[in-house]
């Protein structure tokens, strides 16, 4: 019986933090998945994995995130281990898949998975956004030159008569104005 190691760099743990806990996990060995390949076809590691494991062998992860993107492909996995005899263990979530688990357990599992993947994709969506040099939020209530002329008639004028002027809230106007003096 050996225990193989699987890691696949993502955004919540990177590859250094997952070989940390796989060795002290005991894992023999452990294959590393490229970055790029994110769907379960192209995991060229993963296909190797599960193909060098036998009967009654282990291969380890720290979360099932790190094995796939989705639920149906999970479970496709899952049943390939079943088939082959493999046992899965998710170290940090403490799931080994040869133990029995009632329903909310299993439900706990599979909603912590879900949740995994969910935060995964913002943060690559979030990333690639700002790769691309797009804003991220909501656009801002007031324009440059709209907070330079504020600044302008708050010197005549009350915070509120301002921010009524410009149809904002006063604490919006507020906070615009000392962005626009911080940046200055």
């Amino acid at each position: 019986m050996k225990k193989i190691g699987y890691i696949r760099a993502t955004n919540k743990e990177e590859i250094e933090e997952q070989s940390e806990l796989l060795i002290a996990a005991g894992c023999s060995k452990i294959y590393v998945e490229p970055k790029e390949n994110l769907n379960y076809q192209s995991k060229v590691k993963l296909a190797q994995v599960v193909e060098i494991l036998y009967c009654g062998d282990i291969l380890a992860v720290t979360r099932l995130s790190i094995l796939s993107s989705s639920v149906q492909t999970l479970l496709e996995l899952m049943f390939t281990f079943e088939e082959k005899h493999i046992i899965l263990q998710a170290t940090k979530q403490q799931f080994i898949s040869s133990n029995s688990y009632n329903l909310d357990e299993l439900l706990f599992f599979l909603s912590e998975f879900i949740e995994d993947i969910r935060v995964e994709k913002q943060a690559y969506g979030i990333s690639k956004a700002k790769d691309e040099g797009r804003r991220l939020g909501r656009p801002p209530k007031l324009t440059a030159k709209e907070v330079l002329k504020a600044i302008e008639l708050k010197q005549n004028n009350t915070s509120r008569q301002v921010a009524n002027r410009f149809r904002v809230g006063r604490s919006t106007l507020l906070r615009h104005i000392a962005r626009s003096k911080k940046s200055a």
